[in-house]
Protein backbone atom coordinates (compact mmCIF):
# COMPACT_ATOMS: atom_id res chain seq x y z
CA UNK A 1 0.00 0.00 0.00
CA UNK A 2 2.92 2.45 0.85
CA UNK A 3 4.48 1.97 -2.55
CA UNK A 4 1.35 2.59 -4.59
CA UNK A 5 0.84 5.63 -2.32
CA UNK A 6 4.38 7.05 -3.09
CA UNK A 7 3.88 6.31 -6.96
CA UNK A 8 1.08 8.04 -6.82
CA UNK A 9 2.86 10.91 -5.07
CA UNK A 10 5.78 10.65 -7.68
CA UNK A 11 3.28 11.07 -10.64
CA UNK A 12 1.71 13.71 -9.37
CA UNK A 13 4.80 15.64 -8.29
CA UNK A 14 5.80 14.65 -11.84
CA UNK A 15 2.60 16.33 -13.67
CA UNK A 16 3.13 19.31 -10.95
CA UNK A 17 6.34 19.73 -12.75
CA UNK A 18 5.47 19.54 -16.05
CA UNK A 19 2.67 21.75 -16.17
CA UNK A 20 4.58 24.59 -14.53
CA UNK A 21 7.36 24.17 -16.85
CA UNK A 22 4.58 24.09 -19.99
CA UNK A 23 3.53 27.48 -18.21
CA UNK A 24 6.95 28.94 -17.77
CA UNK A 25 7.93 28.01 -21.97
CA UNK A 26 4.31 29.61 -23.37
CA UNK A 27 4.74 32.34 -21.29
CA UNK A 28 8.51 33.26 -22.40
CA UNK A 29 7.19 32.43 -25.90
CA UNK A 30 4.34 34.86 -25.70
CA UNK A 31 6.87 38.01 -23.86
CA UNK A 32 9.29 36.51 -26.59
CA UNK A 33 6.75 37.88 -28.93
CA UNK A 34 5.98 40.84 -27.43
CA UNK A 35 9.30 41.70 -26.91
CA UNK A 36 10.53 40.87 -30.75
CA UNK A 37 7.65 43.51 -31.93
CA UNK A 38 8.78 45.82 -29.07
CA UNK A 39 12.48 45.63 -30.85
CA UNK A 40 11.07 46.30 -34.12
CA UNK A 41 9.77 49.45 -33.21
CA UNK A 42 13.07 50.39 -31.06
CA UNK A 43 14.78 49.46 -34.64
CA UNK A 44 12.26 51.69 -36.73
CA UNK A 45 12.05 54.85 -33.76
CA UNK A 46 15.70 54.61 -32.65
CA UNK A 47 14.83 57.91 -30.42
CA UNK A 48 12.55 55.64 -28.40
CA UNK A 49 15.10 53.23 -27.36
CA UNK A 50 15.10 54.42 -23.99
CA UNK A 51 11.52 54.79 -23.37
CA UNK A 52 9.60 51.71 -21.61
CA UNK A 53 6.62 50.20 -23.52
CA UNK A 54 3.53 49.78 -21.83
CA UNK A 55 0.72 47.62 -23.16
CA UNK A 56 -3.28 48.25 -23.06
CA UNK A 57 -6.38 47.68 -24.74
CA UNK A 58 -8.25 50.54 -26.38
CA UNK A 59 -12.05 50.38 -24.96
CA UNK A 60 -13.55 53.18 -27.21
CA UNK A 61 -12.01 55.88 -29.38
CA UNK A 62 -13.02 59.49 -28.21
CA UNK A 63 -12.55 61.09 -31.56
CA UNK A 64 -9.34 61.00 -33.98
CA UNK A 65 -6.69 61.41 -31.60
CA UNK A 66 -7.99 60.39 -28.23
CA UNK A 67 -9.44 56.94 -26.68
CA UNK A 68 -9.88 55.20 -23.49
CA UNK A 69 -8.32 51.92 -22.82
CA UNK A 70 -9.88 48.94 -20.97
CA UNK A 71 -8.39 49.94 -17.83
CA UNK A 72 -10.22 53.68 -17.91
CA UNK A 73 -6.87 55.55 -18.84
CA UNK A 74 -7.64 58.54 -21.14
CA UNK A 75 -5.26 58.92 -23.66
CA UNK A 76 -4.05 61.49 -26.14
CA UNK A 77 -1.81 60.64 -29.09
CA UNK A 78 1.40 63.50 -29.31
CA UNK A 79 2.00 65.40 -31.79
CA UNK A 80 -0.94 65.33 -33.73
CA UNK A 81 -4.49 67.23 -33.69
CA UNK A 82 -7.20 65.34 -35.77
CA UNK A 83 -10.57 68.20 -36.52
CA UNK A 84 -13.02 67.99 -33.14
CA UNK A 85 -16.26 65.79 -33.27
CA UNK A 86 -16.89 65.99 -29.76
CA UNK A 87 -16.17 69.43 -28.04
CA UNK A 88 -19.09 71.03 -26.25
CA UNK A 89 -20.61 73.52 -27.84
CA UNK A 90 -18.66 73.63 -31.27
CA UNK A 91 -19.83 72.45 -34.33
CA UNK A 92 -18.20 68.86 -36.38
CA UNK A 93 -15.36 70.44 -37.64
CA UNK A 94 -14.70 69.58 -41.29
CA UNK A 95 -12.93 65.86 -41.92
CA UNK A 96 -13.75 65.30 -38.38
CA UNK A 97 -16.02 62.50 -38.73
CA UNK A 98 -13.64 60.70 -41.34
CA UNK A 99 -10.61 60.80 -38.86
CA UNK A 100 -12.28 59.71 -35.91
CA UNK A 101 -13.93 56.90 -37.98
CA UNK A 102 -10.53 56.13 -39.09
CA UNK A 103 -9.16 55.68 -35.42
CA UNK A 104 -11.96 54.41 -34.24
CA UNK A 105 -11.94 51.23 -37.22
CA UNK A 106 -7.93 50.96 -36.26
CA UNK A 107 -7.88 51.02 -32.65
CA UNK A 108 -11.07 49.56 -31.10
CA UNK A 109 -10.32 47.17 -29.49
CA UNK A 110 -7.23 46.36 -30.13
CA UNK A 111 -4.00 45.90 -28.01
CA UNK A 112 -1.48 49.01 -28.57
CA UNK A 113 2.41 49.61 -27.32
CA UNK A 114 2.83 53.06 -25.67
CA UNK A 115 5.44 55.56 -25.31
CA UNK A 116 6.17 58.51 -23.26
CA UNK A 117 8.09 61.14 -24.16
CA UNK A 118 9.32 63.58 -22.05
CA UNK A 119 5.99 64.45 -20.21
CA UNK A 120 3.88 62.08 -19.04
CA UNK A 121 -0.28 63.64 -18.62
CA UNK A 122 -1.65 67.00 -20.28
CA UNK A 123 -3.37 69.14 -18.02
CA UNK A 124 -6.63 66.75 -18.17
CA UNK A 125 -5.55 64.21 -16.99
CA UNK A 126 -5.01 61.84 -19.87
CA UNK A 127 -1.90 60.22 -21.06
CA UNK A 128 0.68 61.98 -23.66
CA UNK A 129 1.35 58.55 -25.91
CA UNK A 130 3.17 57.48 -28.91
CA UNK A 131 1.02 54.27 -30.48
CA UNK A 132 1.75 51.38 -32.08
CA UNK A 133 -1.14 48.56 -32.66
CA UNK A 134 0.11 44.74 -32.00
CA UNK A 135 1.83 43.48 -34.93
CA UNK A 136 1.77 46.76 -36.57
CA UNK A 137 5.44 48.46 -36.52
CA UNK A 138 4.20 51.73 -37.48
CA UNK A 139 3.76 54.47 -35.02
CA UNK A 140 -0.23 55.46 -35.43
CA UNK A 141 0.69 59.02 -34.45
CA UNK A 142 2.43 58.88 -37.90
CA UNK A 143 -0.20 57.20 -40.29
CA UNK A 144 -2.87 59.94 -38.88
CA UNK A 145 -0.91 62.63 -40.20
CA UNK A 146 0.90 60.78 -43.10
CA UNK A 147 -2.34 59.71 -44.38
CA UNK A 148 -4.20 63.16 -44.12
CA UNK A 149 -6.18 62.54 -40.71
CA UNK A 150 -4.45 65.34 -38.56
CA UNK A 151 -2.19 68.01 -38.85
CA UNK A 152 0.88 67.96 -36.66
CA UNK A 153 0.60 69.47 -32.84
CA UNK A 154 3.79 70.63 -30.87
CA UNK A 155 3.87 71.27 -27.30
CA UNK A 156 6.82 71.32 -25.17
CA UNK A 157 8.49 68.90 -23.54
CA UNK A 158 7.11 66.50 -25.64
CA UNK A 159 8.39 66.88 -29.25
CA UNK A 160 10.99 63.69 -30.54
CA UNK A 161 9.02 63.36 -33.75
CA UNK A 162 8.01 67.07 -34.68
CA UNK A 163 10.29 67.12 -37.42
CA UNK A 164 9.06 64.07 -38.64
CA UNK A 165 5.69 64.89 -38.23
CA UNK A 166 6.07 68.15 -39.66
CA UNK A 167 7.26 66.88 -42.72
CA UNK A 168 4.65 64.01 -43.28
CA UNK A 169 1.59 67.03 -43.01
CA UNK A 170 4.02 68.89 -45.81
CA UNK A 171 3.90 65.73 -47.92
CA UNK A 172 0.06 65.08 -47.25
CA UNK A 173 -0.96 68.46 -48.05
CA UNK A 174 1.39 68.41 -51.50
CA UNK A 175 -0.39 64.99 -52.22
CA UNK A 176 -3.88 66.42 -51.08
CA UNK A 177 -4.50 63.93 -48.83
CA UNK A 178 -7.66 63.58 -46.30
CA UNK A 179 -7.88 67.10 -44.39
CA UNK A 180 -5.81 68.99 -47.55
CA UNK A 181 -7.88 67.09 -50.13
CA UNK A 182 -9.55 70.13 -52.49
CA UNK A 183 -12.46 71.69 -51.07
CA UNK A 184 -10.97 70.64 -47.96
CA UNK A 185 -9.14 72.61 -44.85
Amino acid sequence: MKEWKMNIWHKLIAVMILTLLATACGGGAKQGAAGDFVQQIYKQYPALKDRKATTTEVKRVVDGDTFETKTGDKVRLIGVNTPETVKPGSPVEKYGKEASQFTKSKLTGKTVYMFADAGDKDKYGRLLRYVFIEGDPVMFNEMLIRDGYANTMSIAPNVMFQDMFRKLERQARESKKGLWADGKK
